[in-house]
């Protein structure tokens, strides 16, 4: 009997725990729906609840933040794909590793473009879980080695000393 329960809790521990990869999925969701909102003329509404579902609170909080400054050179691209111009056939285009244990969350490796037209983009995006669900806390730029500083205190303080500065000239132009 007691080999019996023994082979019944290891099948039940196997089938409990988390299988690996498990941010792989909604990283691939994410940028699908992300590159297809970006690609829009004009973009829609849906960026927000993309936000929301997908991405870590303070994450959303910092670039709120950041995009609230006065000419600000914390993210000078879009966060989440490192670039300011885009190809619609980059969505086809987008593959979507399995995702690697790292520092308790989640690492998946993205690649956008790679078509005969456009070079490919590689980022590395980071997740953890949050809210039961694994959400997105910090994208790089693997092709370039770049990272834009949004969790560095010093850029953050900079940009908004900066922005203080010349917003008296900004609202003076608002009509």
């Amino acid at each position: 009997m007691r080999p019996l329960l023994a082979f019944i809790s290891v099948l039940l521990l196997c089938s409990c725990s988390g299988s690996r990869g498990g941010s792989t999925l909604e990283v691939k969701q994410f940028y699908q729906a992300w590159i297809t909102n970006y690609a829009r003329e004009p973009q829609t509404a849906d960026a927000p609840a993309l936000l929301q579902r997908y991405v870590a609170h303070d994450l959303i909080d910092r670039l709120v933040l950041i995009n609230g400054f006065y000419e600000q050179e914390i993210v000078n691209s879009d966060y989440f794909m490192y670039v300011q111009d885009y190809a619609p056939e980059w969505i086809s285009h987008l593959r979507v590793s399995k995702a690697q244990p790292y520092l308790g969350g989640e690492k998946v490796n993205v690649q956008l473009g790679g078509s005969d037209a456009t070079a490919s983009m590689q980022l590395d995006v980071y997740t953890r879980r949050e809210e039961g669900r694994w959400k997105i806390y910090r994208v790089r730029d693997a092709t370039n080695h770049y990272e834009h500083p949004v969790y560095s205190a010093g850029a953050i303080a900079r940009a908004s000393a900066w922005s203080a500065a010349i917003a008296h000239d900004y609202e003076k132009a608002q009509p």
